[in-house]
């Protein structure tokens, strides 16, 4: 009986230090430097970080691993990279859970749209021409569209680097 009351005591002792509340985690955000133009990107993005960056910048949040994994294996396993960005591109564009503004909204403000569209996918605002010429184009073509605006940025060789 006394070795009962000894292992019974022991085990409540091992279960009481045992169970022990994990601290709380804080993190913090740390303030992003802007670039001030594309010349200075000098890192070209890895398969992974394109396909990561690409879908987080359309839809707010992080990729699936699974299919991160998927597309960068079809990403590796391709010849000719700029095609298989292309069409990963279109397909995230595609999916109807993607964060593009609507046609409504971009032409209510073509300005902001573009400042805010530069600031998504290139990390720095557009300069004047950029500005202008993106501005002159969406304002004289009304077959223009977010899905195209945000297409033709993400499709550049400047997304390619950060």
């Amino acid at each position: 009986m006394m070795k009962n009351f000894v292992f019974i005591l022991l085990a409540l002792l091992f279960a009481v230090s045992s169970c022990k509340k994990e601290g709380r985690v804080i993190y913090e955000v740390q303030q992003q430097e802007l670039y001030q133009n594309a010349s200075e990107k000098k890192n070209l993005k890895t398969t992974a970080q394109f396909i990561a960056i690409a879908y987080s910048d359309l839809f707010n949040s992080s990729i699936t691993n699974t299919e991160l994994n998927k597309l960068d294996i079809a990403y590796q396993a391709f010849g000719d990279k700029h095609v298989l960005e292309d069409m990963i591109i279109k397909n995230f564009l595609a999916r109807g859970s993607s964060t593009i503004p609507t046609d409504i909204a971009m032409r209510a403000d073509v300005n902001v749209f573009i400042e805010e569209a530069y600031l998504r996918f290139f990390n720095r605002k557009p300069n004047e021409f950029e500005s202008w010429k993106m501005k002159d184009l969406v304002e004289k073509n009304s077959d223009i569209t977010p899905q195209m605006v945000f297409y033709s940025l993400m499709t550049s060789d400047e997304y390619r680097y950060y």
